[in-house]
């Protein structure tokens, strides 16, 4: 009995042997055929384009700078003999800051006073001889060029005796002096440094990115590096038309409250925020080139199309598309790496 159910066992272990190895072997087949058959497809995610408020923020980071600045230098030659204003002082426009010694252009511009009436009077005893044979036509002439020449050499001496009395050309406080009695001075050496604070301006650079949102007239919000409890209200008034070697234009914005402890030379910043309408957004993780060349992949009928666009960046992460895409197109977001243009893709 025994050696009858021995080959029995053997012959049903057999069997089971060759039905398991034929059913692995269907199985793996059929996961071949499955992996084949995934592999026509690139695996990506995707989403709708569609429209979307957005606004456009950012911060940046300047100067305080006086209204105007002025380094007032000698027009004249002379010695200094008063000082009216020093460092420290403010001046009016046309206060007198010093004087220099006028002694000789004094005397020399009564002498040029004396010629000049004199030349009026010798002018004027030739006009009433003009009629007569008594003076010729040339020296009528001469007595009217000499005239001529008179005023002009009194208007120059005049000119010169002004530049003896230094004014100030601008209202503000004087900053620096290089002044010192009994000092001599000539054309073209400093005589003060003038600082108007009646307003201050901040003066910033932005990236050309930013500068094409900013308009003249913008209203802006200040804030002082010294002061972070601090905010003031503020103007743009200037925008730079062209660009440094790094691409950033300068832009000047004047405050409209005026602060006693905010000085020229001081770290400032000028918050923007521009609410904008409705518009096209992506991911910036959606491109498949650099923002220089924007491309990104649509979906069309199961088929990855490349798309070449116009973007303008806002912050870090979003794209505002300005061409090349449309509401409603599904724009792939994941599975870049190895897309190519009109290749078949499977959603995730």
């Amino acid at each position: 009995m025994k050696k009858l159910i021995t080959p029995a066992l053997l012959a049903l272990l057999a069997v089971w042997i060759g039905y398991t190895l034929f059913s692995n072997k269907k199985e793996m087949s059929a996961k071949a055929e499955s992996a084949m058959q995934t592999s026509k497809y690139i695996p990506v995610k995707t989403e709708t384009v569609g429209k979307s408020p957005y606004s456009i923020t950012f911060t940046a980071n300047g100067t305080f700078q006086p209204n105007q600045e002025l380094n007032l230098q000698s027009e004249a030659s002379g010695k200094v003999v008063s000082i009216y204003k020093r460092k420290g002082d403010f001046v009016s426009k046309g206060d007198l800051i010093a004087k220099l010694d006028d002694e000789l252009i004094h005397a020399e511009w009564t002498v040029s006073e004396i010629k000049t009436a004199q030349a009026e009077k010798d002018l004027a005893r030739y006009q009433n001889l003009s009629g007569t044979d008594a003076i010729t036509k040339k020296q009528l002439e001469e007595a009217e060029n000499g005239l001529e020449m008179a005023k002009a050499e009194l208007k120059m001496i005049q000119k010169r005796l002004s530049n003896t009395a230094i004014t100030a050309p601008i209202s503000g406080i004087i900053n620096q002096d290089y002044l010192e009695i009994g000092a001599l001075l000539s054309p073209g050496m400093p005589i003060a440094d003038i600082v108007n604070t009646d307003f201050i301006k901040l003066v910033i650079k932005v990236s050309e990115a930013e500068v094409i949102n900013i308009s003249k007239g913008d209203q802006v919000k200040v804030g002082v590096g010294t002061l972070p409890d601090l905010e003031l209200a503020g103007e743009v008034v200037f925008i730079a038309s062209k660009g440094d070697a790094t691409m950033h234009y300068e832009v000047e914005i004047i405050l409209k409250d005026k602060h006693q402890n905010i000085r020229p030379g001081m770290y400032g910043y000028a918050g923007f925020f521009y609410g904008k309408d409705e518009a096209l957004l992506i991911d910036r993780k959606a491109l498949a080139g650099g923002l220089k060349n924007p491309e990104v992949f649509v979906v069309e009928d199961g088929i990855a199309i490349r798309k070449k666009i116009k973007v303008s960046q806002l912050g870090e992460e979003k794209l505002l598309v300005l061409e090349g895409l449309n509401e409603g197109e599904k724009l792939i977001t994941s599975g870049l790496i190895n897309l190519k243009d009109q290749v078949a893709v499977i959603e995730r």
